[in-house]
């Protein structure tokens, strides 16, 4: 089901695409061809027009080529908006996964306690212990989520580790920060977190060798700031591209992604004082990042 939605929305970004390309090739014409008429108008002397018609005609041309620059600059914020949609309803579809998750982890967790209150009752009381440890060892792994102070972002953080049980991903968690008093927005911090997750992922399904597929996640602190690392063993970013990873614009993945993603990520985290880095080698891209912690909370 979310691989049909990915293939949706990427059918429905090029179609986006190219109606916009469309838009601004037919506009160019028009300018052009209008203004090619103006000017073969004043110059031409076998073509005799009115002088108000003369006019009309370089108004024309006039609004056209305003109208062309019009359509070209807004090319760009349509396809911020585009992405800024796209990662909305990622965002939306997370949540609703979320959601789901916990109804289905209610329901089992009932389950488990029949099982339990069945194993004493019939007085089995080592298969019952036996049965409470694993039931304790499951309930302790979806508690690594939930350490921070900032439910969306526990949220989002479980999502994306059923996001990657469901693709063959080991994600590993490690939580040492309540985030209680970091300097940024819940809702700019989780799409930073999202963004850079989202893209561990695609790094790591487009792996190519047999070995585990592996995604670290660690939030940190120390005296003035609250720090994030995110690493995966997915391809090397090649040495060339590092320095443009966070350009608008600039994507490693041919014909899929609008590379507005980790351009997002700095100019949030930079928002508010932070910064974002990436590292990569033949074992493991990282991504790092720092946020202040607010000031009223460190006086």
């Amino acid at each position: 089901m979310i691989l049909r939605g990915q293939v949706i929305q990427l059918h429905r970004d090029l179609y986006i695409r190219k109606v916009l390309s469309t838009i601004v090739a037919i506009t160019l014409l028009q300018t052009i061809g209008i203004t090619i008429s103006a000017v073969v108008a004043m110059i031409s002397p076998a073509i005799h027009l009115t002088r108000p018609a003369l006019i009309s005609l370089i108004i024309l041309a006039l609004i056209s080529i305003a109208n062309s620059l019009i359509t070209l600059s807004s090319v760009r914020p349509v396809r911020q908006i585009q992405s800024w949609l796209s990662q909305s309803e990622d965002s939306i579809g997370n949540l609703s996964r979320l959601n789901m998750t916990l109804r289905e982890q209610r329901h089992d967790f009932l389950n488990q306690l029949q099982v339990v209150y069945s194993l004493i009752e019939m007085e089995e009381y080592r298969e019952a212990a036996a049965y409470m440890e694993r039931l304790y060892a499951d309930i302790q792994k979806v508690n690594s989520y939930l350490k921070t102070s900032i439910p969306a972002v526990n949220a989002i953080l479980q999502a994306k580790a059923q996001m990657c049980e469901s693709r063959n991903i080991h994600c590993d968690i490690q939580i040492n920060s309540s985030l209680s008093d970091i300097a940024m927005p819940p809702w700019e911090l989780c799409r930073v977190l999202g963004n850079i997750i989202d893209n561990s992922i695609n790094a790591l399904l487009e792996k190519q060798d047999d070995g585990e597929r592996i995604l670290k996640i660690e939030i940190f602190e120390d005296i003035r700031h609250h720090c994030f690392r995110i690493c995966n063993n997915g391809p090397e970013i090649p040495e060339s591209h590092l320095p443009r990873i966070f350009e608008p614009g600039f994507t490693t993945r041919a014909n899929m992604g609008d590379g507005m993603g980790l351009a997002i990520c700095r100019r949030l985290m930079e928002s508010c004082g932070g910064s974002i880095e990436v590292s990569s080698n033949k074992d493991s891209t990282c991504f790092s990042g720092k946020i202040p912690r607010r000031q009223s909370a460190q006086t």
